[in-house]
């Protein structure tokens, strides 16, 4: 199973506002065919001509005439829909285009525009319609289009998809409009310190293979690209011999195979183009290379050339992975991190791909000792200790505790990740390319078990080598350092004598392999119960049951009162520090006990605090419940807060806090909380106030927790394949000692709802970003709480929003990222805007945001606005139900916030009551006193801002520093 730091580049909307609590749902849409519907799709099935490669009880996979493979497969939990087209042309495949970023530029345009059938507008109202969740991304070996919705709206989104893939015009206006916004993107990618390591790791991998460029291009050639290359490029590549097209969810899967051959019986195949890339020459010698983000401590990967997907050593790189670096109880956390304090942060995996040979790597978060820290000193020793890890596996091998632990997180991964329409879709169209095998990571968790201890040994020492080791470092940048963006590298004088190998993009390949495959047709029957039984403890504990068979597996979360809302004003973090800290040991288990018993059992455990709860979380297999629900309680009842714990804790989440500015929107989030909060506990993340968490004891911790623990204050949840009976007994017997009640019994303060204010703030990164708060605004219990959530549909649903038809859709494309959504909690919270533009652009977005604003507060909402709001929260309360631990993060948070198990429903039924003068009375309500945030790395003139904010928009009174 591959957890990979790949890094894809996004046309669509960054999801950057939310609200914070998931709501529960047993509604269900029925929308069942007509008698004529199924008259049309009978007379449909005796003219289309397709090859039937696999017909199981819940999935047909077809090759149609023109060699497109078709993938439907039934998953019938939540009334969701994911429909997928993948495309073999990502990044590595441009040809003479090759490092212009030419695949993603037509992603950009592909996805929503003017077709020969429809326009973008049109386009845009039916996703609008539909309730849809559209994305689009790009990779370096495909392509891949998403419209996620409910099932009444199956064949709309089809027919979208298969459009846009036929008949794309690519017009001149959506040509140079999403040239405006990928400069935006790349200006934001100069600032992200992830897609820069990422970037500096392919140039360092790779000499001669394409795989060496950034998928989004360089900035150069990218503003070469004419709208003429990217047309005849389109016709090239997008042509159905090149796709897989895969439909997942609650459909009929003959009815969707039908239609789709339907759609594509006209398009005949074409033939691809002869593909070949330079033979990546042997490294002989240590690599090095190194950049500067705006990080505050370096992060190194060391990377040694590995294989391909499947090759001879690939699975056990994967395992050799997990022992490493895979989890709390592998060596390299053990000793680099946890003993000798060297990193913060520290992980091992396996990078294979199926076009070529991709790297082992280990990346860490380098500690600096106060200054003078010597950066190169301490970097150095981070290096020598993890080769040191790396040599005694070589030397020693591994053990069989080990061997099977790594086995055991292997096959339970796989098991987790089909639990979603979207994450199987893309899972059984990405092995269908890679591997020809739908079905592969089941049988590769099968083929993992045979994997031997000598094998893993013999990786490490054939792959894990010192001439073949790469070196890469990304450094704090000085202050005042600008962010450059990546240069193409120098052609190297020796590819002259590079060969060539051959790569043939056909579906052909595939057909022939899948040809009288046989899949299991033992159906696991999936359901998902639509009621939750409710049982009370003695002492006041609330246990709910639910039961699903989406997976074999279990989720138990444990919710209380409290989080970041339970810290005193001054005092931020101890709540997190405190609940981080619950799983680093107990009476009867040490950290490291701990760690090796969830590990043995491939389950997932953690605990952290949010902004109105602490929480404790696991997810395992479904003959695993017992143990895990056995160690939850243990952790939750017994445990110690050890001194010596802490002090390896303590630093990483300093470092954690730190981290939260590497990205520009958490920096700007941190920014405006401080703004708009003041001296609430909501003014810092919920990792708390870093003088706080750096000046705390064990016996703080200890305290707190003992304050503030009551069964009356607590929710358990537990969702998956179980008997309610039996988990009933064990939770009695497990938890009935959590005191009912607490010595500090959680009260919450609201926060001072301030007065509008604007503040500007310079930042490293090369990007100029806004967040505007509006408030006092909802809380969770909130009989206006629907109204906002309508609204914030209405103002940001990608692409049919008014923020994004404003900032994005009309000329030029000010922002890349843009949302809306309302931060609410158990007290009053705010509205909020977020986008990033370029600073000569932040007067027109923001003069166009505001009307955006003044808008909603002023006009009465049509009906098709109304309706695409009400369509996209029916998509989005489905669509967070699917994972087991939605599910249980659902019931659990709906019971302690007290809205009750039905509380879904009832949101639904109001949802699709409300009209246009409510929305319009909650806009004015809730959109005022505005809290302006800006970070700039560049001069902004606060008379502009405050132009923009009075004259202009004509609804706010002068912003005072």
């Amino acid at each position: 199973m591959k957890y990979l730091p790949t890094i894809d580049t996004h046309k669509l909307t960054c999801t950057l506002m939310g609200t914070c609590l998931l709501l529960s749902s047993s509604c269900s849409v029925d929308p069942s065919p007509s008698e004529s519907d199924m008259a049309d799709v009978e007379m449909s099935r005796s003219t289309q001509e397709y090859h039937i490669l696999q017909h199981s009880a819940d999935r047909l996979l077809v090759a149609l005439p023109n060699r497109m493979i078709v993938i439907a497969q039934e998953l019938r939990t939540t009334p969701v829909v994911a429909t997928q087209v993948w495309v073999k042309t990502g990044s590595i495949y441009e040809q003479e285009h090759v490092g212009a970023g030419l695949s993603h530029f037509l992603e950009h345009l592909a996805s929503g525009g003017t077709t020969a059938n429809r326009s973008e507008e049109e386009s845009t109202q039916i996703l609008g319609h539909i309730g849809a969740q559209p994305n689009a991304a790009t990779g370096l070996s495909s392509v891949r289009y998403y419209i996620t919705s409910t099932r009444p709206y199956t064949e709309q989104a089809i027919d979208l998809l298969s459009d846009w893939m036929q008949n794309s015009l690519i017009t001149p206006t959506e040509y140079a409009r999403e040239r405006d916004v990928i400069q935006r993107e790349f200006d934001m990618g100069r600032g992200e310190p992830r897609r820069i390591f990422w970037k500096l790791t392919q140039q360092a991998r790779y000499l001669a293979h394409p795989a060496r460029h950034p998928t989004i291009g360089y900035i150069d050639a990218f503003l070469n690209v004419s709208r003429e290359q990217i047309v005849d490029f389109y016709r090239r590549m997008y042509v159905p011999n090149n796709m897989v097209f895969v439909v997942v969810g609650d459909i009929d899967k003959q009815r969707v195979v039908d239609q789709i051959a339907r759609l594509w019986q006209d398009v005949q195949p074409r033939d691809l183009p002869d593909l070949s890339f330079p033979v990546e020459p042997q490294l002989d010698r240590p690599r090095h290379a190194q950049d500067v983000a705006d990080i505050q401590r370096p992060r190194v990967r060391l990377a040694w050339p590995g294989t391909a997907l499947a090759e001879s050593g690939d699975y056990a790189l994967d395992l050799l992975g997990i022992i490493l670096g895979g989890g709390e109880s592998s060596r390299l956390v053990r000793n680099v991190r946890d003993d000798k304090r060297l990193v913060n942060t520290i992980d091992a995996y396996n990078l294979s791909f199926d076009w070529g040979k991709g790297f082992f790597g280990i990346d860490a978060e380098v500690v600096l000792q106060k200054p003078p820290a010597d950066a190169a000193q301490a970097i150095e020793k981070v290096k020598a200790a993890i080769l040191e890890q790396v040599q005694v596996i070589q030397a020693d091998g591994v053990t069989e505790a080990e061997l099977a632990r790594a086995k055991r997180v292997s096959m339970a991964r796989v098991v987790y990740s089909a639990q979603t329409a979207h994450g199987l879709a893309g899972q059984l169209a990405s092995n269908t390319i890679a591997m020809h095998d739908p079905d592969y990571m089941h049988h590769y968790a099968q083929r993992i078990q045979d994997i031997t201890g000598q094998e893993l040994q013999d990786a490490a020492n054939r792959f894990l080598v010192p001439q073949r080791l790469i070196n890469i470092t990304l450094l704090p940048a000085p202050d005042g350092h600008e962010l450059e963006p990546l240069r193409r590298p120098d052609p190297n004088g020796q590819e002259k004598n590079w060969g060539k190998t051959s790569l043939t993009l056909d579906n052909q390949s595939i057909l022939d392999d899948l040809h009288g495959t046989q899949i299991d047709d033992g159906k696991r029957d999936a359901l998902a119960q639509k009621t939750v039984r409710k049982t009370v403890l003695p002492n006041g504990l609330r246990l709910l049951i639910g039961r699903s068979t989406v997976v074999p597996a279990v989720a138990m979360q444990l919710y209380h009162l409290g989080g970041l809302l339970s810290d005193e004003p001054g005092r931020e973090g101890v709540a997190n520090a405190t609940a981080s800290m619950l799983v680093k040991g107990t009476t009867t288990r040490s950290a490291q006990q701990i760690a090796q018993q969830i590990e043995d059992l491939g389950a997932r455990f953690t605990s952290r605090c949010g902004n109105n709860t602490f929480f404790v979380r696991a997810l395992c297999l479904e003959q695993d419940w017992r143990a895990v629900l056995k160690l939850l309680a243990d952790v939750i009842l017994e445990p110690t807060f050890p001194d010596d714990e802490w002090q390896k804790m303590q630093p990483r989440l300093l470092a954690a806090i730190d981290r939260s500015f590497d990205q520009w929107h958490g920096e700007l989030r941190n920014r405006f909380r401080e703004l708009y909060f003041g001296s609430h506990p909501w003014s810092q993340q919920s990792l708390g106030r870093r003088e706080v968490v750096a000046s705390l004891q064990a016996d703080d911790l200890r305290h707190f927790y003992r304050q503030r623990l009551a069964a009356s204050q607590a929710v358990l949840a537990i969702v998956g394949d179980v008997d309610p009976d039996d988990v009933i007994q064990h939770a009695q017997s497990l938890f009935s000692q959590i005191p009912s009640a607490a010595p500090v019994p959680f009260k919450s303060t609201a926060p001072i709802p301030p007065a509008p204010r604007r503040s500007i703030s310079q930042t490293n990164k090369p990007v100029t970003a806004i967040q505007i708060g509006f408030g006092p605004g909802v809380t969770v219990n909130s009989p206006d709480y629907p109204a906002m959530r309508m609204l914030s549909n209405v103002l940001s649903s990608f692409p049919s929003g008014w923020l994004e038809q404003e900032l994005r859709g009309r000329g030029p494309g000010l922002v890349y990222a843009v949302g809306a959504g309302n931060f609410v909690g158990l007290e009053p919270g705010y509205f909020s805007i977020m986008f990033n533009t370029e600073a000569t652009q932040v007067s027109e977005a923001l003069r166009r945001a505001m009307a955006v604003v003044e808008r909603a507060r002023t006009e009465t909402i049509d009906n098709k606005t109304l309706a695409r709001a009400k369509a996209t929260i029916l998509t989005d309360e489905f669509t967070s139900k699917q994972s087991l631990e939605n599910l249980a993060t659902d019931v659990a948070i709906n019971e302690l916030y007290g809205k009750g198990l039905d509380y879904s429903e009832r949101f639904l039924e109001t949802v699709q009551q409300m009209d246009a003068r409510q929305l319009r009375q909650a806009a004015a309500q809730y959109l005022r006193n505005p809290v302006l945030a800006l970070i700039s790395n560049a001069p902004i003139s606060q008379e502009t801002l405050d132009d923009v904010m009075t004259r202009d928009t004509g609804i706010l009174k002068p912003l005072p520093e």
